[in-house]
């Protein structure tokens, strides 16, 4: 799991990252469109701590959402005159063994600036649990809410539960400065705890409750959830659906929902699918001084919902059917389409929001989706014929209205065909940096793989294949996220040749041809 940066410029769609697109791609502070990208992780700062340490890190550490959502991807303007504009892409070339890479990806970005829209109040409920397995340290956490608080407005008022064996609510409807808060993070332990039994889904229940019951009801503001949680769920209603289901509840009413892990026994699949709603800000504590900063960072955000009931479909045309998908957890696919289904998105402002890191903007998520030639219609296909279709429609948070749209994306070459020359070519005709980074992620995440399952050589082998392809893009195209990609995946070819060294295990590298990703050559 990953401690979650967020982006520069003070601009994002929350939980999603965000960056605003220039002609450069060096940073230069952006004029047109926001993008918008899936719900989780924004980056993957454990992987690249226990790299930079020399270790080889395991496959779970390798967050898709978060290595994507690291990266600037410049999209045309959102002037489509609908709340999201949905923006199709596509990439030919030739697999290292020869065979055909046919991959649609398909991002989405917002003409909406949350810098021009009226903050309203929040009522902001913080869940936080107690219990042997969060292991909160206490002065983080006071230290962390204080901030939290010290960035809030006086018209917003706050509400605080502590769950374990059983919800508690510990301040309502407070205000910021109030000395009910200020005595609660004084004088009481809200973190910490040393038994075993965890209601998460009470916790969030009791959060729900807190914007209904009394004053809170007739609050006139907008309402945020901010939850501290291990993952575990061991009392009252334990069952993940159900969980993800109050969760999501509250998301298609309009309510922001931030999570953020804590805990060394943390377990990722619940708060990582409530981080994937597209409703809040998602992240681990590394340590307890990540608890504080990203406390304090909460307070700093504004939220504002942007759509609801949101749905994408990738529909192959005539010739192709869908293989394999990446960038997002929320999508599901079958040969026939692939689907995302979101209940919000939300766009969100950062007072004092600090840089990805580096020059990185961030914001460069979306989805892929893998197009298979189908052989028993490829052949009646030609050239400059559709490839796929994306549908789309949501609901407009400003009025209500619904929004939809349907558009298709044509292949140049027939159905399964490669390019003449031996790199991609990109239906935009541009330099194809999706599509390098999906590659820089499934050359890490193969040689992850294989590294697991005792094969050293085809470990190293996945990078040598690889080494090829992107310094001959990085000699076309100055990019520094790529660029960080690549040292990334250096950095671990001699951590992976070290472990195996250890091992006895023989280090020659062999490339295995058959590699899920590995397109382009230079």
């Amino acid at each position: 799991m990953l401690k979650m940066t967020l982006i520069s410029l003070g601009l994002c769609v929350a939980a999603v990252g965000c960056g605003a697109q220039d002609s450069g791609g060096d940073g230069n502070v952006p004029t047109g469109s926001v993008n918008v990208a899936q719900g989780g992780a924004q980056d993957i700062s454990q992987f690249r701590a226990l790299v930079k340490a020399g270790k080889v890190p395991t496959l779970d550490t390798l967050d898709p959402v978060g290595f994507f959502a690291e990266h600037a991807i410049d999209l045309p303007d959102a002037d489509c005159g609908k709340d999201v504009c949905i923006h199709p892409f596509l990439a030919v070339a030739p697999r290292f063994n020869g065979g055909n890479w046919t991959m649609a990806f398909v991002a989405m970005n917002t003409g909406v600036d949350p810098s021009k829209l009226e903050r309203p109040p929040v009522h902001l409920a913080i869940a936080v649990e107690s219990s042997s397995f969060a292991g909160i340290d206490e002065d983080a956490l006071d230290a962390g809410m204080g901030g939290l608080l010290a960035s809030l407005r006086p018209e917003d008022r706050v509400s605080v539960i502590r769950y374990g064996e059983k919800a508690e609510r510990r301040a309502f409807l407070a205000a910021p400065t109030s000395a009910e808060l200020t005595n609660l993070i004084a004088d009481e332990r809200l973190g910490g705890g040393a038994g075993e039994l965890v209601g998460l889904y009470e916790g969030i229940a009791a959060a729900e409750r807190a914007f209904e019951e009394g004053d809170a009801a007739g609050f006139e503001g907008a309402r945020r959830v901010l939850l501290l949680t291990s993952g575990h769920a061991t009392s009252g209603i334990t069952d993940p659906d159900h969980i993800l289901g109050l969760g999501e509840a509250l998301v298609e009413n309009g309510t922001a929902f931030g999570v953020i892990g804590v805990g060394e026994s943390f377990l990722v699949k619940i708060p990582s699918a409530l981080g994937s709603m597209g409703a809040g800000t998602y992240a681990y504590a590394l340590s307890s001084g990540d608890l504080g900063g990203l406390l304090s960072e909460e307070g700093k955000t504004t939220l504002f919902p942007l759509a609801t009931d949101f749905n994408l479909e990738v529909t192959p045309s005539a010739g192709y059917k869908v293989g394999r998908i990446y960038g997002t957890k929320r999508a599901t696919a079958d040969s026939a389409g692939a689907t995302l289904e979101m209940p919000a998105l939300f766009i969100g402002q950062r007072d004092g929001a600090a840089d990805v890191g580096g020059s990185r903007r961030g914001g460069g998520g979306g989805l892929f989706v893998e197009l298979l030639a189908d052989a028993s219609l490829g052949d009646d296909i030609g050239p400059d014929k559709a490839a796929f279709q994306v549908t789309a429609g949501w609901t407009s948070a400003e009025d209500g209205a619904a929004q939809n749209v349907d558009t298709t994306l044509l292949n140049s070459l027939p159905p399964g065909q490669n390019p003449d020359s031996m790199w991609w070519n990109i239906s935009d005709g541009g330099s194809g940096k999706p599509y390098m980074m999906l590659n820089m992620y499934l050359a890490l995440r193969g040689a992850l793989d294989f590294y697991q399952a005792g094969d050293c050589q085809r470990s190293l082998g996945v990078i040598e294949m690889m080494k090829p392809s992107v310094g001959g893009w990085l000699g076309e195209y100055a990019d520094t996220d790529i660029q960080d990609d690549n040292n990334l995946m250096l950095m671990l070819r001699q951590n992976i040749e070290n472990a195996c060294r250890e091992s006895q295990s023989s280090t020659e590298p062999t490339p295995p041809l058959d590699f899920d990703g590995g397109c382009g050559f230079w």
